[in-house]
């Protein structure tokens, strides 16, 4: 207390920065600007601090991810409006369309949280946007199985970025019991981007042009994606410590903000002893299956979702308008998962559980319900997208539980390894012999979820 105001104090001694903040990450820099701010912040300004962070922050990046979750979801509108029959696609061809996207992804994770670790944040993140913009526009070009594989499989390298950099964002401007709920929000703006992407394929649908549906599909995304990268650029904050957005006294405050996270500011050293903790941590390997199993079904619906809906009757322009809800359910379930998880402390594992809930009501009545109830199978196709919420907290504990930078983007790349590799696998589980009701797929989606609650309180 000072003056009669409540306040928050902040270490002034190199001694406690070292503890407060992992030591040699941008020490001196973070030090430096410890020693130019003041000792304390009010609890308002500490309030105004963080809705300016929030206001700078959360649009720009759930914006990103919501393009993100467009750009990599076209090919299920694609697959409604014919990209199927048009490029000849047979038999699992248009699985691996749907699967090899993770495996770029994959294959490029443990090389992006390097490149993250040595460059500017913020300008490696833009460029990545810009170059998968650049690569949707490519895949309207395609004309056979292996060139829009090709592009597919870049499209998930170059989209690789987006995740661990945003983890490391948020662990860099919050506190750990900020994090959650902002994830989720952040999470969330996936099922945002389902919604805006089926009204536009409504409209899309409607364009009379000589190139196909699909291809103005992707090269519309594309051209909207790389000019918003271009504008990322200019206006996304990299490390605290060199936030244009912020004052220097403010950039005192949040490095100080998140001393006790014990998580790292930004170090472009990359420490063998971390990485040998990471790859040694049981919570490391627990948090992969999750990501895994937590992830196949995303992989199959993601794919398939355009396929099922159609598949039940509808037409192809009520089909892009019908994948919209299953957007809001997520769009809605994230969020409200993660406030439950910071409001209510010791839940996780219970949030997590009842997250899974209606994902299993879901899955039921799409393995039970005779294949005439069109909109009975279709309402259980839309719940079934809250298994998404179990999968935000689980990357909020990745963001928020692991100290020492290197050993956080260890952790953050097995994790997004896991994700890869579950969704790289889901998409197989359905069998175009097996539509509508795709038996094997709603098989693996109930396995998925037996093992889900052993591993969720990693």
């Amino acid at each position: 207390m000072a003056d009669g105001k409540h306040t928050e104090n902040f270490p002034t001694k190199p001694s406690s920065l070292k503890d407060g903040i992992v030591a040699d990450v941008s020490t001196s820099e973070a030090f430096v600007l410890y020693r130019e701010s003041d000792d304390d912040i009010t609890a308002e300004e500490a309030r105004c601090l963080r809705w300016k962070l929030d206001l700078r922050l959360m649009p720009l990046l759930c914006f990103t991810y919501a393009l993100q979750s467009i750009d990599k979801n076209t090919l299920s509108y694609a697959a409604v409006f014919g990209v199927r029959e048009e490029l000849d696609l047979k038999g699992t061809e248009y699985s691996w369309i749907g699967a090899i996207f993770y495996l770029g992804y994959m294959v490029w994770e443990f090389p992006t949280n390097m490149l993250l670790q040595r460059l500017p944040i913020n300008h490696f993140m833009s460029a990545t946007v810009v170059i998968w913009g650049t690569v949707l526009i490519c895949h309207g070009a395609v004309n056979s199985f292996a060139s829009l594989a090709a592009v597919r499989t870049l499209l998930g390298a170059f989209e690789a970025a987006i995740n661990p950099g945003t983890m490391l964002l948020f662990s860099m401007y919050y506190t750990r019991a900020e994090q959650p709920l902002r994830m989720g929000i952040w999470i969330g703006s996936a099922g945002l981007g389902y919604v805006v992407a089926g009204i536009a394929s409504f409209g899309i649908g409607h364009v009379q042009s000589a190139l196909s549906s699909w291809r103005l599909l992707f090269i519309i995304w594309g051209s909207i994606t790389a000019a918003w990268g271009l504008f990322l650029w200019l206006v996304l904050p990299g490390a605290p410590m060199r936030a244009k957005f912020l004052t220097e006294k403010e950039r005192g405050f949040v490095v100080g903000r998140v001393k006790d996270n014990g998580t790292g500011i930004e170090n472009r050293h990359f420490k063998v002893k971390q990485f040998w903790e990471a790859i040694f941590d049981l919570k490391t390997w627990l948090l992969f299956m999750f990501a895994v199993t937590s992830n196949s079904p995303n992989g199959g619906l993601s794919a398939f979702q355009g396929l099922i809906i159609k598949g039940a009757g509808f037409s192809t322009l009520e089909t892009t308008l019908y994948q919209m809800p299953s957007g809001a359910v997520q769009l809605i379930a994230c969020p409200l998962a993660c406030y439950f998880a910071t409001r209510f402390s010791n839940c996780r594992i219970l949030v997590m559980l009842i997250a899974l809930v209606p994902f299993l009501a879901g899955i039921l009545g799409m393995r039970l319900l005779s294949e005439d109830n069109s909109y009975g199978r279709l309402a259980c196709l839309w719940i079934s997208f809250s298994y998404t919420a179990a999968w935000t907290l689980s990357m909020s504990v990745a963001t928020a539980n692991t100290a020492g930078h290197t050993k956080k983007i260890t952790t953050n790349a097995v994790l997004l390894i896991g994700y890869c590799l579950g969704n790289f696998v889901g998409p197989f589980f359905f069998k175009t012999g097996q539509a509508p009701l795709y038996p094997l797929g709603v098989g693996m989606m109930f396995f998925c979820i037996a093992l889900q609650p052993g591993r969720g309180g990693c």
